[in-house]
């Protein structure tokens, strides 16, 4: 009678607990597995956006005409283990080299900022700018991720530096976030330290 007991109080509740547990984990994983596939196509299609954008070119709004557009002007540029060390994008009618884009990233407040940069075929000028994935505070820093924000780096050259939001930048100046300084920094430093090392970057692809 007292082994009894001390199944139905002590043993019934472990096995209990471990047969949840090993549901949900079951349940998890099958979630997993049916939707991995679309998470890696949303994932490919948000790189091809940020490629397309970064170049200076007009993002379609649908993702097949973003594939489709990426597939008839972006050429990556792969290292000898099959990596992507940057894009060459070309012009669609003449076949002309429009630029050169790279995703890089860098230390932000709150974490990592992983972006499409692109620069001209003169290496020069940058062509744009698009974030990928950022964790900077929403209202501050997460206000690299608005359009105007991202639209001031075209034609900009590099080194460059910060004047406050809403004032005139010069061509090597864009405005900062108010209360971002961060932020901003970030990629200010991003965008400097990249002009530097992509000429000997595309030099060795």
């Amino acid at each position: 009678m007292a082994e009894a007991s001390f199944i139905r109080g002590r043993i019934f509740p472990v096995l209990f607990m471990l047969g949840i547990t090993l549901l949900f984990i079951g349940i998890t994983a099958s979630i997993y597995t049916i939707t991995k596939d679309q998470i890696e196509l949303n994932q490919n299609i948000n790189i091809k956006r940020a490629v397309i954008g970064a170049a200076g070119l007009s993002i379609p709004q649908s993702p097949r005409e973003i594939d489709l557009l990426y597939n008839q002007v972006v050429i990556p540029v792969k290292d000898s283990s099959g990596n992507i060390r940057y894009y060459r994008v070309m012009d669609g009618e003449k076949n002309e080299l429009l630029s050169y884009v790279v995703i890089t990233s860098g230390a932000g407040l709150w974490g990592t900022i992983t972006a499409a940069v692109g620069i001209d075929s003169s290496l020069e000028s940058f062509t744009g700018l698009e974030i990928i994935d950022q964790a900077e505070t929403p209202g501050l820093g997460g206000r690299i991720t608005e359009k105007w924000f991202k639209k001031q780096f075209r034609g900009k050259r590099a080194p460059l530096s910060t004047v406050p939001e809403g004032e005139k930048a010069s061509r090597q100046e864009f405005q900062a976030i108010t209360g971002a300084t961060y932020s901003t920094n970030a990629i200010r430093d991003m965008l400097n330290k990249l002009y530097m090392e992509l000429p000997e970057k595309i030099k060795k692809g």
